[in-house]
């Protein structure tokens, strides 16, 4: 069983809820329709910002797999050619760093 993971987007607000400070006015049905109308146009907008992300995201994954299994066939080549020990030599510096204070 899988649970849901709450965040800011699932917490109850006025609009969701359909909770007024005031009751209705008579006759501000266009009031309401447009605002509802200006609400669902800025949905459908995030919608489409949001699949545009995704199939962004999912060509990136896509190339860091291909990356990542062209390298792992590279590594494998030349596991086979070269022996362990001359692979990962220890890099030590010929001369010390050298290193400079600074005072403020």
């Amino acid at each position: 069983m899988e649970q849901e993971v709450r965040g800011i987007t699932s917490i109850k607000t006025s609009q969701k809820s359909k909770i007024r400070s005031m009751p209705r006015a008579k006759g501000a049905e266009h009031l309401e329709l447009f605002l509802l109308e200006k609400n669902k146009t800025r949905l459908e907008k995030e919608k489409t910002n949001v699949d545009k992300r995704i199939t962004q995201i999912a060509e990136d994954l896509k190339s860091i797999d291909e990356e990542v299994s062209e390298l792992k066939g590279l590594v494998a080549n030349e596991k086979g050619k070269e022996g362990d020990a001359q692979k990962f030599k220890k890099l030590v510096p010929k001369k010390p760093i050298k290193v400079m204070k600074f005072e403020y």
